[in-house]
C-alpha cells in the first residue's frame, strides 16, 4: 500500500487537471508560508515536520521546477492535533475572508473548487502563499497519523536519481518479497493475519525487510537500500516488481553480480561432466595463474582518474595525464614503447622513443637504418602497430614488416594544437580496411567491448555533446539496398555490380555491360534461383540502371564508388512527399524541400559511403560533385536540426561507475591476457551475444551470457575458457553491462528526441516513425546511433 500525494485537489473544473487553482512553490516561500499558518491558526509546525522533499529542492543553476515543491506536506501527529481541529480552525479563517459556507468545503467529484478538502488520513488546504493571495495558492497537505515518526520515515523525499515514490515503490516490493506488506501508516503488516502489525519502529522495519543488522538510516534512500541488499542471495526476487516499475518510467537500476553469477550456476549445472571435467578445469585454472595480475596499460592512469572529480571531462583529463589510453590514439606508452622497441631493433634504431603516445614526429626515427626510413612515424590502433614512412614514400608495419598501401591518400594526418602540433593519425579514416572484411560503423555502446573503459567515455562524451553543438555532426543513417560498387577500372571500363560482385575471386562479376550484370545475378548460387520472380525483377533493374551510373561517371575517373542503393526510379509522390522503401525504411522527403527538388530531377537515387581501389581497400569519399548530370543523385549527408535533450543525470551515473571500476574492466578487456587465455575475440563474443539477445529482447543483458555461450557454436574447450573467465571478473563483467545497458537507454532516448523532430525527410519503420538511426561524425571513428529493440529486430526479422 503507498500514500499517495494528492496534487491539484483543488480545481475549477474536476474532470480537467489543468484548471488547477493551486501552484507549485518555491523553496524560499515554504517557511514563510509555514510560519503564516502557525501565526494564523495556532499551528505548531516545526521543520522536521516537513514530508518528503518539502523545502528541501535547491540547485541555484537549476529550473524552478529543481527550487520548488509541489506542494506543502507537513506531519501531523492526531493526537495533539486532531483532524476536525485542523477543519474547524481552515473554516473559521474561510469565513472571516467571506467565502460563502457552500463554497468551503470541496465534496467528492462535483465541487472541486473549495478551499478544504476532507480526505480521510489528510487534510488539503488552499493555502495563500506567504499568506498573500497575491502571490497565488499551493496545497498544503496535513498528513495524519498517530504515529509520526513511521509516517517521516515513509514519507522521505528522493535522491538525483529516485524520487520519493520510487523509494515508497521499493519498500512495498521489499515487503512483498518477505511475504508481508508495507503500509506508510502502521508499518509491515502480515496480510495472511488480518493485516496485523509486524513492526512500526524503523529499526525494526529495516532488519525485516533489508536483512539482519540493517537500520533505520539504511531506509533513507533506494541507493542505500539496494547497497545494504547486496549480499542477498534473493536480491532480484525482493527488487523485481519495483525494478519493472522503473524500466516503465525509463530509469535505469543497476545490475548485481547475483544475477550473474546465478545465470553461471545453472549453466554449469546443466554442462555435460565431460565439459566441466577436471582435466580441463586444471587447464584452466593453470592459465589464469600463468596469466597472474598481468598490467594494464591504462591502469595507472584510471587510478588518477579516480581523484579527478565527477564530471565525465575531468576523468577524462587526468586518465589522459597520468598516462591512460588516449582517446585520440587508442594506446598508451607502456604498449606503445614496447611496440617501437621491437620496431628499433627490426630498423636498427637505437635511441628511445621520445613522448608518451608514440605519435610524436621524432628526430631519431633517422638514426641507423636512415637511407631507408624517414623521420615520419605514427602508432595504428587499427593495425596495432608502429607505422613508419619510408625514402620512397611507401608506409611499412614495423610489426609484420610488410609494406601497406603506398597511396598517402589513405593516411589522414592532422594538425593537433592539444598535442603540441605533433602528427597524429586520424581514425576517422583507416589506414587500411578491405572491402570484403565488412567494415562496419560502430553502435556507441558497443566501443567498451573493443576499448575498454575509454571506449565507454568515448561514448558518454559523444552523448554528453550533442546538447552542446554535438549535433551538428549528426546525419541520418540511410538505409538503402543492395550494397553496390561502381566505377572504372584501371583501363578506364565502367564496371557495376553489388558489393559481393565485386569481391569475387579473379573480378569475374565485376560487370561491364547491363546484360553481363543480370547474367551473373541469375547465375548466383548455381542458377538455383534463375527463375524465381524476385530475382528476375532485382537483376532486371540493377541492368536498367547500369547506363545510368555509366553516364553520372567520368570518363577519366579511376577507382569505384561503394554505397547503398536508395531507389530505382524516380519514387512515387503521395501528400507531397516522394516516398520510397529501399530495404524495411520507408522514407518521406518534402517535395518542395532543396533534397525534394533533387529527388524530382533524378531516376536513380544512392547514397555513398567510401571510395575503393582495385584491392578492395577502402577510403574516404573525396568529391560527391564529380557526377555528371542529374540521373544520378548522390544523395548529400541530411543533418539534424535540432540538439537533442540528454539524460546527463544518468550519464553522470554511469561516467561514476566507469570512475570506479575502470581497472577492472580494462583488466576484463585486455587483448593480452585475452589471447593467453585463449579467447582472444572476447570482444566479438559479446558483440555477438549482444545481437542475439535483439531477437529475445535486450531486457537483462548479462544474465543469461552463459546460457548463451552453452548454446553457441564455439568449441567446448572455448565455452569453458570464456565462462571460467567471466567467473573470475564478475564484478568488472556486471559493471561493462551496466554500463552498455546505461549507455542504450540514453541513446534511445535521444533517437526519439531526434525521430521527433521536424525537417524535409521523415522515416517510418513497420509503420512507426523511425528509421535506421543516425551516425554521429567522430574524429576517431564514426558512431551510430541505433535502437536496437526496434530498427534491428526489425531488419533480423527481414527473410531476405
Amino acid at each position: 500500500m503507498i500514500l499517495k500525494e494528492s496534487n491539484n485537489v483543488f480545481k475549477t473544473d474536476p474532470k480537467d487537471r489543468e484548471s488547477r487553482l493551486t501552484q507549485r512553490i518555491a523553496t524560499a516561500d515554504v517557511d514563510p508560508t509555514i510560519d503564516w499558518l502557525n501565526k494564523t491558526f495556532g499551528f505548531k509546525f516545526v521543520d522536521a515536520d516537513k514530508l518528503g522533499s518539502t523545502g528541501k529542492k535547491v540547485k541555484p543553476d537549476g529550473t524552478f521546477e529543481e527550487n520548488s515543491s509541489g506542494d506543502i506536506d507537513l506531519n501531523v501527529d492526531i493526537r495533539e492535533l486532531p483532524k476536525e481541529e485542523i477543519i474547524a480552525k481552515l473554516s473559521a479563517w474561510c469565513q472571516k475572508q467571506g467565502i460563502p459556507d457552500l463554497e468551503i468545503m470541496n465534496k467528492g467529484r462535483t465541487f472541486t473548487a473549495g478551499w478544504i478538502a476532507n480526505a480521510g488520513l489528510q487534510v488539503h488546504f488552499r493555502t495563500p502563499i506567504k499568506g498573500n493571495p497575491k502571490n497565488g495558492f499551493v496545497q498544503t497537505d496535513f498528513m495524519l497519523t498517530d504515529n509520526p515518526k513511521l509516517q517521516m520515515g515513509a514519507k522521505r523525499g528522493g535522491t538525483e536519481h529516485y524520487t520519493g515514490a520510487d523509494r515508497a515503490v521499493l519498500l512495498s516490493s521489499l515487503a512483498r518479497g518477505r511475504g508481508y506488506k508495507f503500509s506508510p501508516t502502521r508499518g509491515v503488516v502480515d496480510p495472511n493475519n488480518g493485516d496485523a502489525v509486524v513492526a512500526d519502529d524503523w529499526d525494526e522495519i529495516a532488519e525485516i525487510l533489508l536483512g539482519k543488522g540493517a537500520k533505520e538510516p539504511d531506509t533513507h534512500t533506494v541507493e542505500s537500500m539496494l547497497a545494504k541488499l547486496k549480499g542477498d542471495p534473493n536480491y532480484n526476487e525482493l527488487i523485481a516488481p519495483w525494478k519493472e516499475n522503473m524500466e516503465k518510467q525509463g530509469k535505469i537500476v543497476p545490475e548485481h553480480t547475483n544475477a550473474l553469477r546465478a545465470g553461471i550456476k545453472i549453466a554449469e549445472r546443466r554442462r555435460t561432466d565431460e565439459f566441466v571435467g577436471k582435466a580441463l578445469k586444471g587447464i584452466a585454472k593453470t592459465a589464469a595463474r600463468s596469466v597472474g595480475d598481468v598490467a594494464m596499460s591504462a591502469k595507472g592512469g584510471y587510478a588518477a582518474g579516480k581523484a579527478a572529480g565527477s564530471g565525465v571531462d575531468a576523468m577524462s583529463q587526468a586518465y589522459g595525464a597520468a598516462g591512460g589510453r588516449k582517446t585520440t590514439i587508442g594506446q598508451t606508452s607502456s604498449y606503445v614503447s614496447k611496440k617501437w622497441d621491437a620496431a628499433k631493433k627490426k630498423l636498427g634504431i637505437d635511441k628511445s622513443i621520445t613522448g608518451r603516445s608514440g605519435a610524436d614526429k621524432a628526430d631519431d626515427a633517422t638514426s641507423g637504418n636512415q637511407n631507408e626510413y624517414t623521420d615520419t612515424y605514427f602508432w595504428s590502433d587499427k593495425a596495432k602497430a608502429i607505422i613508419i614512412q619510408t625514402k620512397n614514400g611507401s608506409w611499412v608495419n614495423t610489426t609484420t614488416m610488410k609494406p601497406i598501401d603506398k597511396k598517402v591518400g589513405n593516411i589522414a594526418w592532422k594538425k593537433s594544437k592539444d598535442k603540441g602540433g605533433k602528427l597524429i593519425e586520424s581514425l576517422q579514416t583507416p589506414l587500411v580496411r578491405k572491402l570484403n572484411e565488412a567494415a562496419r560503423i560502430d553502435h556507441i555502446e558497443d566501443l567498451i567491448f573493443d576499448q575498454g573503459a575509454m571506449g565507454a567515455v568515448r561514448g558518454l562524451e559523444a552523448l554528453k555533446n550533442l546538447e552542446q553543438g554535438g549535433h551538428k555532426d549528426v546525419t541520418i543513417k540511410w538505409d538503402g539496398s543492395p550494397a553496390i560498387v561502381f566505377g572504372r577500372n584501371e583501363n578506364g571500363e565502367f564496371v557495376f555490380t553489388d558489393k559481393s560482385g565485386f569481391v569475387k575471386k579473379g573480378g569475374v562479376e565485376r560487370a561491364t555491360s547491363g546484360e553481363d550484370l543480370e547474367q551473373n545475378l541469375l547465375n548466383r548460387s548455381g542458377g538455383a534461383n534463375r527463375e524465381d520472380p524476385k530475382r528476375k525483377a532485382f537483376a532486371a533493374k540493377m541492368k536498367d540502371i547500369f547506363t545510368d551510373y555509366e553516364k553520372a561517371t567520368p570518363k577519366d575517373f579511376r577507382g569505384y564508388f561503394k554505397g547503398d542503393l536508395l531507389y530505382y526510379n524516380t519514387p512515387p509522390v503521395e501528400d507531397g512527399h516522394y516516398v520510397f522503401t529501399p530495404q524495411i525504411v520507408t522514407y518521406k522527403v518534402d517535395v518542395n524541400s532543396d533534397l525534394g527538388k533533387r529527388i524530382g530531377r533524378s531516376k536513380t537515387g544512392i547514397v555513398i559511403h567510401r571510395e575503393v581501389d582495385e584491392e578492395g581497400n577502402e577510403g574516404p569519399l573525396k568529391d560527391t560533385n564529380i557526377f555528371r548530370g542529374n540521373d544520378v543523385l548522390v544523395v548529400p549527408p541530411v543533418y539534424v536540426d535540432d540538439a537533442p535533450p540528454v539524460d546527463n543525470a544518468n550519464i553522470q551515473r554511469l561516467a561514476n561507475i566507469i570512475k570506479k571500476d575502470s581497472a577492472d574492466i580494462n583488466k576484463l578487456m585486455d587483448i593480452n591476457t585475452l589471447t593467453q587465455r585463449k579467447i582472444k575475440d572476447f570482444g566479438k563474443i559479446l558483440y555477438a551475444y549482444t545481437n542475439s539477445k535483439v531477437d529475445t529482447g535486450l531486457d537483462n543483458l548479462g544474465k543469461d551470457f552463459v546460457k548463451w555461450v552453452d548454446s553457441s557454436t564455439l568449441s567446448q574447450r572455448k565455452k569453458l575458457n570464456v565462462i571460467e573467465y567471466v567467473k573470475e571478473n564478475m564484478n568488472a563483467f556486471t559493471s561493462l553491462w551496466e554500463v552498455v545497458t546505461g549507455i542504450m537507454k540514453v541513446k534511445d532516448q535521444v533517437i526519439k528526441d531526434l525521430d521527433s523532430q521536424g525537417g524535409a525527410v521523415k522515416a517510418f519503420t513497420a509503420g512507426k516513425p523511425g528509421g535506421e538511426g543516425y551516425v554521429i561524425a567522430h574524429p576517431e571513428g564514426d558512431l551510430k546511433l541505433v535502437n536496437r529493440s526496434e530498427f534491428t529486430a526489425a531488419n533480423r526479422a527481414v527473410k531476405r
